[in-house]
């Protein structure tokens, strides 16, 4: 290499360790892990790549300079320096990411993939070409083939209120019934699957009697980053542990400062305002960062009272943002959706309203229009074509309940037909293998009623078992359980709307 050449080829580079090679059987996946050194990594990556590219990766899984590197690249790739200098330039220090077209499949890496090596970073994952030698390829399957790249694990479903517009299902009031141990075994089995997240999740988080010590096992295998939601007031005892684990992020409830208003929406009385309040001082006290969220419905959209909420949030020191969501539909609630739900043109009149805060530039608020822009109606091509985010739901993800049932979604708790395995009788990527799990991505029109737009139709295979991306939640609502098979709402094949989502 000549000085003149724009790489230092003196200098040394490494795979960025906030990535990780993962096999999937026919494909290898480049997604971003747990644990996060660079400020310039993309922390929700995941997508496929060629295996030829992973073993061109793997030679900077430890650190070199870019002349070695280069060279025994030359010897296996059997290129000139020149071709091999000109193929790895675009993935050095990459500010963008980058996308490549292999025999019509579209395959993506991250923002800078390979950088310059610091003293700093940790090096997590090493490879070696050999690793990436598969028998068959597959980039046309979506879903995930080995095993799922997240999981969520309920602890409990108990909480602390009873929300009206409470997405759960709470026909149940199961305390864990996952034994300690066990769920010791399912963070270690998810390590060795390089699973990439595990939330632990409620019902209420800290209603979980062994939390301290989950989140410290947690920790010790990698998965320190995680989302705490929560509507319990927590002590200032509790806050000084949670100082512990630095890479945690919160997220506190937080609908009114009016008591009655409270009362009517959560079913809360006594002191949990003020506790609540205290809660978030001793998070500024701690130096604690934390969101606040907001459920917007027609008993808490006063503006005077928003104003009052934005006036209180802005005094606190470690808020980073104020959340306001819409309510939607619930599978579950027993309170008349109708009754408490904003028309299109109220959600729209208060998310202008609630937006004129951010000229202040004193607290950014955050409005959620996603539902608005779903494009019901309009898909032509399947659920490749949905709007909005891809449905994680049996593609990437699954949901592990209290009582070791595992489901598809988080939505659908336990609702029969889609439970797909128990945790305690199987492991994660048996589970994920399972036949219940896989008949969700292999399904014909005999599955279908005779009354569902699927079942004659031409692209069938291609929306539900390639590009799995049905909203199964959604549909369910605006459906109805009993017609779990009409097409997602978003489809132009689909029916209208028998109950409205929002």
């Amino acid at each position: 290499m000549n000085n003149d050449e724009t790489l230092e080829c003196y200098d040394f580079y490494v795979l960025n360790p906030d990535y990780i090679l993962q096999h999937d059987e026919k494909r290898c996946l480049i997604m971003a892990g747990s644990e996060f050194q660079c400020e310039k990594s993309t922390y929700d990556w995941l997508s496929i790549i060629h295996p030829a590219q992973a073993m061109i990766l793997s030679f900077f899984s430890n650190p070199d300079t870019l002349k070695n590197i280069v060279d025994k690249l030359c010897v296996f790739l059997e290129l000139s320096e020149e071709e091999v200098i000109n193929s790895i330039s675009p993935f050095i220090e990459n500010p963008k990411s980058i996308g490549n077209k292999f025999n019509g499949y579209l395959l993506g890496f991250p923002p800078n993939i390979i950088i310059k090596y610091e003293k700093h970073l940790e090096i997590l994952h090493t490879y070696l070409p050999e690793e990436f030698m598969y028998k068959q390829l597959d980039f046309e399957t979506v879903r995930l083939i080995k095993s799922p790249a997240m999981l969520s694990l309920m602890l409990t479903n108990k909480c602390v209120t009873k929300c009206v517009y409470c997405y759960a299902d709470r026909t149940k009031d199961i305390s864990c019934q996952i034994p300690f141990e066990r769920i010791k075994e399912i963070i270690k089995e998810a390590k060795s699957l390089r699973v990439k997240d595990i939330a632990a999740a409620g019902g209420e988080f800290f209603l979980y009697d062994k939390w301290y010590e989950l989140l410290c096992v947690l920790k010790e295998n990698g998965y320190e980053k995680n989302f705490i939601s929560t509507k319990v007031p927590i002590t200032e005892e509790v806050i000084i542990k949670l100082k512990e684990f630095p890479k945690l992020t919160f997220q506190f409830s937080f609908d009114s400062l009016q008591k009655d208003i409270l009362n009517k929406l959560l079913g809360v009385s006594g002191n949990y305002l003020e506790n609540m309040k205290n809660t978030l001082r001793n998070m500024d006290k701690h130096g604690l960062p934390y969101q606040v969220i907001s459920i917007l419905t027609k008993l808490n959209i006063d503006k005077t009272e928003l104003t009052d909420m934005y006036n209180f949030l802005s005094t606190l020191k470690n808020i980073t943002h104020w959340d306001t969501r819409i309510a939607y539909r619930s599978l579950y609630s027993s309170v008349n959706f109708d009754e408490i739900k904003l028309n299109q043109e109220e959600a729209k009149d208060i998310y202008t309203f609630l937006n004129e805060f951010n000229k202040n530039k004193k607290l950014k608020v955050q409005t959620d229009n996603s539902n608005f822009e779903k494009g019901f109606y309009t898909a032509e091509n399947g659920s490749k074509s949905f709007q909005g985010a891809s449905c994680s739901a049996n593609r990437s993800h699954i949901f592990i309940l209290p009582d070791g049932n595992v489901t598809i979604c988080e939505q659908m708790y336990w609702k029969k037909r889609f439970i797909i395995g128990n945790i305690l009788k199987n492991g994660i990527e048996e589970i994920w293998n399972s036949p219940e799990a896989l008949k969700w991505v292999n399904m014909t029109p005999n599955d279908f009623k005779e009354d569902s737009a699927c079942k004659k139709c031409e692209i069938l295979d291609d929306c539900y078992n390639k590009h799995p991306n049905k909203c199964w939640a959604d549909t369910l609502k605006v459906y109805g359980d009993e017609n779990w098979d009409y097409p997602d709402p978003r489809c132009n094949k689909a029916p209208k709307m028998i109950y409205d989502l929002i």
